[in-house]
């Protein structure tokens, strides 16, 4: 009997050390101590403000063998460059999407001065996906917030047949304390799989964003919509009843594709992030991160951002 407590013992040791070994292998102690924060910026002098979205592309399971969720695609390998594109932004309202709960615990860490809003749009636990909006607490106050589901249920858990996945749209309410100017801004996600799905939930998230009562209205995402690809434009025309899609304003340039599927999804490159703004803004300047650094893509999507006085 003792020798088989021993020889049980022997074994979780080795187990122990080759997990141990694993982790260090792939990085993941270094993605705990990474002393990279990105602070929010101090408030401008002249009114603008700078609107970012950057779908941060979900964490993989420990043990998954898909090509785009191997290596340097593994979450704490892109981690601290994630953060580095936000830095680089230095967004005073930023939108993320696919944000599981242990990627959004490392948001909050490592982003200083800002507030944030978070719901999860299922009961998977660690696994579900979230919305979540980061704001700069120095020049906004917060209102209001909540998430609704992309459903003709939209208050209570729900998804249309179509849609692969229970699908959500966060929002805030926030008051510029520089301006007193009310900003209400939606931050979704919808189906990519249905393009049925796809256009009914952007619907959905039009309706309650044209429905707000803030001085100004703003809708960003990663929307799946390509608009050369079925359903595109289809599914962004009821936002675009009211809102303006940032890159169209005058003087501003067309950056280009915003997926880029690590260069290896045959899906890619596509349009799939937008910022629509009120068509009265004044857009300064529009553009998309696409550092690659060392080899790593800190997404599948190019953050995208805009810079705009109202």
């Amino acid at each position: 009997m003792k020798k088989v407590i021993v020889t049980i013992l022997c074994v979780l040791i080795v187990l122990i050390v080759a997990t141990v070994g694993l982790f260090g292998a792939m990085g993941y102690y270094s993605y705990i101590g990474i002393p990279t924060k990105a602070e929010a910026p101090a408030v401008s002098e002249d009114g603008s403000l700078v609107i970012m979205s950057a779908n941060i592309r979900r964490r993989e399971k420990f043990f998954n063998f898909n090509k785009m969720d191997m290596g340097n695609h593994r979450w704490w390998k892109r981690a601290q460059y994630y953060l580095e594109n936000i830095k680089t932004v230095a967004p005073d309202i930023l939108g993320a999407q696919e944000v599981q709960a242990g990627q959004y615990e490392f948001l909050t860490a490592h982003l200083t001065g800002y507030g944030s809003v978070v719901a999860y749009r299922d009961e998977k636990g660690a696994r579900s996906e979230s919305c979540p909006i980061f704001y700069s607490e120095a020049r906004f106050e917060l209102l209001d917030s909540g998430t609704f589901w992309l459903s003709d249920t939209p208050d209570k858990m729900s998804k249309y047949e179509e849609s692969d996945e229970y699908r959500i749209t966060t929002f805030v309410k926030l008051k510029d304390k520089s301006t007193g100017i009310t900003i209400a801004v939606y931050n979704t996600h919808p189906d990519w799989t249905s393009v049925e799905a796809r256009v009914k939930q952007l619907s959905v998230t039009a309706q309650r964003a044209k429905a707000s009562d803030a001085d100004k209205i703003v809708v960003i995402g990663d929307l799946n919509s390509e608009r050369s690809l079925p359903g595109g434009s289809e599914g962004l025309a009821p936002i675009e009843e009211f809102l303006k899609d940032s890159k169209t304003f005058p003087g501003m340039e067309d950056y280009g594709a915003t997926f880029n599927g690590y260069d290896m999804d045959p899906d890619g490159p596509m349009g799939l992030d937008y910022i629509f703004l009120p068509e009265d803004a004044h857009v300064l300047s529009v553009g998309k991160v696409d550092k690659v650094y060392g080899g790593v893509y800190p997404s599948d999507h190019y953050p995208i951002y805009a810079k705009v006085k109202f």
